[in-house]
């Protein structure tokens, strides 16, 4: 039997709302959450039946049931990602307020990757976007989502905001998606139900105000910060803008988001928008909170260091190998014998990384070893088109059926245009290098 809503949240939220809100977004909390995908833009198409596009996005559509993604190539060769709708309203919140693409972007809460993905987009092969996730488990999902999105320009850390703090990175744009008790997941997450408590949002709201005095100083003057949570409480969301206003270092980023006021409510404070709610029931997905703010000139502003100086040039024998990838003009970081490849270096500051860029290639003895994110990178390199069955035997590593035999060589596998990893073909017979990591086991 599914957990009741809990009776502390609910005068809250209707002193919050109002009582016409509150009650659309209880009832919605009992429904069926929404299923969404977002579409990456540098890979081809995948086919969906559904016609319904996310009001705010270019890419993300809204599905009539949940498909089984786990028997999709295209979900395992990062053609979408699977993403609540409400989480989209980041793409258009980064349009309206415009940051400059030349930068140096921290995503400090990363973990699973979606909004990663988003800034990712939004940089279009510009700057540099540092992927932040301190938990060990959701980091490694982290380095699985970016690695299939495909972009070269990131790397991924697992530090306390406190170490940035410590840190000489400074940021044009900070993201914090902040920890929080989880409202907005109710009616998707019955442990979010069960676990929230008033004594959970005091927590979470300490926490909050935590990373928050951790970053703010890290910011670079005239920077962007983005703050997100998918609650629908003042204290976690409204109280929070409101000190750092406070402080006298920001002023509000004022995303104009009129256009959407059917599917998106106005956090207002003294007849100033201070926030933007999507709610369930009323979006199109479910709770979020967002908000932007700009830290003035002339506040608090320290150089910035970079990683560059301490990569290499690819080597001669992987140039040979890969002509087309000459023209990228990658940086390569050597990572226990594989080499990851990086663009805009210039841009990555100095910290310690758990992964730079995308792993690219090893040498042995005279072989050059593709790897997979050279798979999953947009490159002009060919690929060999099989059907699905060979697709999901490709993806389970197991032996695949080529169309005929095929001259030795190295061979980019690819399902509808989008491509999934490496097969070395060996006379009559054939190698799978799909990572063992990623082998699908269904």
């Amino acid at each position: 039997m599914p957990e009741s809503i809990p009776n502390a949240f609910i005068a809250p939220l209707t002193a919050h709302f109002g009582v016409e809100t509150a009650t659309q977004v209880l009832k919605a909390l009992e429904d069926e959450p929404s299923v969404s995908i977002r579409l990456n833009p540098r890979k081809s198409a995948c086919a969906f039946t559904s016609k319904r596009m996310v009001p705010w996005t270019d890419h993300g559509y809204l599905l009539d049931a949940r498909p089984n993604y786990a028997l999709d190539p295209c979900f395992h060769g990062g053609g979408y990602y699977v993403q609540d709708s409400s989480s989209m309203i980041l793409e258009r919140v980064l349009k309206a307020c415009a940051p400059p693409r030349q930068g140096t972007y921290l995503d400090a809460c990363a973990a699973p990757g979606g909004k990663s993905t988003i800034l990712l987009d939004y940089l279009n092969g510009e700057g540099f976007l540092v992927a932040n996730e301190v938990d060990g488990k959701r980091n490694a999902v982290l380095r699985e989502n970016l690695l299939k999105w495909g972009h070269l320009n990131h790397g991924i850390t697992s530090i306390s905001t406190e170490r940035f703090k410590e840190s000489y990175a400074r940021f044009d744009v900070i993201l914090v998606d902040a920890p929080c008790s989880g409202e907005g997941m109710f009616r998707k997450d019955a442990f979010a139900r069960k676990q929230w408590s008033e004594d959970l949002v005091r927590s979470c709201t300490r926490t909050q105000r935590s990373i928050l005095e951790d970053l703010t100083p890290v910011l670079k003057e005239g920077g962007l910060l983005l703050y997100a949570t998918c609650t629908m409480n003042q204290k976690e969301n409204e109280e929070q803008i409101l000190a750092l206003l406070d402080t006298g270092n920001f002023e509000l980023a004022n995303p104009d988001l009129s256009n959407l006021k059917d599917f998106v409510l106005p956090a207002v404070h003294a007849d100033a928008i201070i926030g933007h709610y999507l709610l369930p029931g009323i979006s199109t997905g479910e709770g979020l909170f967002i908000a932007a703010l700009k830290k003035k000139e002339g506040a608090e502003s320290v150089m910035s260091s970079s990683i560059a100086q301490r990569l290499q040039p690819a080597d001669p024998a992987f140039e040979r190998a890969f002509p087309t990838l000459t023209p990228l003009a990658l940086d390569f970081w050597e990572w226990k014998d594989e080499y990851y490849g990086i663009q805009n270096a210039a841009y990555a500051p100095e910290l310690f990384y758990k992964r730079l860029g995308l792993p690219c290639y090893q040498i042995k003895g005279n072989d050059v070893i593709p790897l997979h994110g050279l798979a999953m990178m947009e490159s002009e390199i060919e690929h060999l088109a099989v059907d699905h069955e060979n697709a999901l035997r490709y993806l389970r590593k197991e032996s695949i059926y080529l169309p005929h035999e095929m001259p030795k060589g190295w061979y980019l596998i690819s399902y509808e245009g989008i491509k999934l990893g490496w097969l070395k073909a060996i006379g009559t017979r054939t190698n799978n290098y799909y990572p063992n990591g990623l082998r699908l086991r269904i």
